[in-house]
């Protein structure tokens, strides 16, 4: 008989649910596309029964799909996007729509608490920094805004927890997707009131789940979930991960000197280290294992930039994928490998969705001319992405924690070009492993050492995770990204204040 572990990964635009057997092999994927809300300017929400539904769809897929008996699941993990905040009323109904971790509409109230030095005194508590997409910003924001809703706040979870929730009828969360919120105290590694205090949310503690190890049993499919899912009554259900934690663990990043790059809807950029680092300057801290932690830089800055430009501007494209029985993005690949490095000078910021900069940043196109035309915008928006991970990588290096290689996920991972690209200009080889899912693996991966399939991380990743496509650096196109992008990171500096002016526009 063969058993099977089952990872789940509701990600910012699509909900995956991957069946995987003990060996790491993917067997069957199901997804289902999340529509997102954007009702006010900078406000990004989700109808949270539609997030359960197209879960409770995808399964029921993924275990038709394979044809295989549910009880040969062991055990079932999942990740999701962190931040945000999904909002349980005192009767355990969803309260209003769950807010998104791109949601900027807190960008007032945050610019008052750095103003006011409150982020800096987060930091000795935290070790991260503060956006607007975190849980104690919206709960502030909600706070002062909604006071009607924020009043009946039963329970405040993230994406994962919520799917927990309505597998198991338990509330749990657990240390990797907390620790990442602004709400927990790192280095003694549990909530703390003060940091509550400090925020204005003191009443939110008791709406905060139970934090649990990521390969804890946080409790068992219930009769009533398993009639619509399809699963077992009573398949165990572990903590589950922080999406860039899975995605770390399926990539097999497990020591010192390794980045996970995940080049999806952000911009991930993460290292592991035995300690915590106390530099302000890198976006956070976060707990990984028993024993180590992830030192993350990361944006709202990669692939989803590219999603947009194509949605908009690519029916020409999207038309020929049609006719040729292939993906739009490998067309897109096709027009961007027609230029080489070096080829074009236009820039691309990638902040449709926000920035690593400042809030009121906005992406842009500069240097277009006449003679240009989509297949130099489309590499410029690949260079773009991949010049926001570098300035995340170079906080890292500058921090002073060593990268030799790094392993390389996400929609961008999917694109040789893209990958090509990555390597050539942070001037290291880049990695790619066995497998497309790699979130919901590194969730499944955690389901299989609770049940005693795996005897830790390490021994998860040695019997499930092998390398294999290695980019080397093309010495010739190195120094091609690297003038590009200094000229990439002047051109920031100086839109700072016309950003600001810009923003004052948008709220008169």
């Amino acid at each position: 008989m063969t058993s099977y572990l089952l990872g789940i990964d509701n990600g910012g635009t699509v909900t995956k649910v991957v069946l995987f057997d003990t060996a790491g092999n993917q067997i069957f994927l199901s997804s289902q596309v999340l529509d997102t809300q954007y009702s006010n300017p900078g406000w990004t929400e989700r109808d949270m029964v539609g997030v359960w539904q197209t879960t409770v769809t995808a399964i029921r897929e993924a275990i038709v799909g394979a044809g295989i008996d549910p009880k040969d699941i062991l055990a079932i993990g999942n990740a999701s996007h962190g931040n945000g905040i999904y909002l349980l009323d005192k009767q355990g109904k969803p309260l209003r729509p769950a807010i998104l971790s791109l949601d900027t509409r807190a960008t007032e109230l945050l610019d008052r608490w750095q103003t006011d030095g409150l982020t800096d005194k987060l930091w000795e508590r935290t070790y991260q920094q503060l956006w607007t997409g975190q849980p104690p910003v919206l709960l502030a924001w909600l706070k002062a805004h909604e006071p009607d809703n924020y009043k009946n706040i039963g329970a405040a979870l993230l994406s994962k927890d919520y799917i927990k929730y309505r597998l198991t009828g338990q509330y749990s969360t657990d240390f990797t997707d907390m620790s990442a919120t602004s709400l927990f105290n790192l280095p003694h590694k549990i909530y703390d009131d003060d940091i509550l205090r400090l925020l204005g949310i003191p009443e939110m503690r008791s709406a905060l789940a139970k934090p649990i190890a990521s390969h804890e049993i946080a409790g068992k499919v219930t009769t009533e979930a398993a009639n619509i899912t399809g699963l077992l009554a009573g398949t165990p259900v572990v903590g589950g991960m922080f999406d860039v934690s899975a995605s770390a663990l399926g990539a097999g990043v497990i020591h010192a000197g390794q980045v996970c790059i995940i080049a999806g809807t952000w911009s991930i950029n993460e290292v592991v280290t035995d300690s915590l680092v106390d530099d302000r300057h890198i976006f956070m801290n976060s707990i990984y294992t028993d024993t180590s932690y992830l030192v993350i830089e990361a944006s709202a800055t990669s692939a989803t930039n590219l999603e947009w430009f194509v949605t908009q501007f690519c029916d020409a494209e999207k038309a020929e994928a049609k006719r040729r029985g292939i993906s739009v993005y490998e067309v897109c690949n096709e027009l961007v490998s027609q230029l080489p490095p070096g080829s074009t000078n236009i820039l691309f910021h990638p902040f449709l969705y926000g920035s690593n900069v400042q809030p009121t940043a906005r992406a842009g196109f500069y240097g277009i001319a006449g003679w240009h035309n989509k297949k130099h915008m489309l590499r410029a928006i690949y260079e773009g992405v991949v010049y926001g991970h570098m300035s995340h990588l170079e906080r890292l290096r500058q921090a002073g924690i060593p990268i030799e290689t790094a392993r390389l996920t996400g929609g961008g991972a999917r694109s040789a070009v893209w990958s090509q690209m990555f390597a050539d200009a942070i001037n290291i080889p880049c990695e790619l492993v066995n497998g497309e899912e790699i979130g919901a693996k590194g969730a499944a991966l955690c389901a299989g050492i609770a049940m005693g399939v795996y005897r830790d991380y390490a021994d998860a990743v040695a019997q499930t995770v092998r390398v294999t496509k290695r980019y080397e650096p093309h010495a010739d196109a190195t120094p091609l990204y690297a003038e590009r992008f200094k000229e990439h990171q002047f051109l920031t500096s100086v839109m700072k204040e016309a950003w600001n002016r810009l923003s004052s526009l948008e709220r008169q």
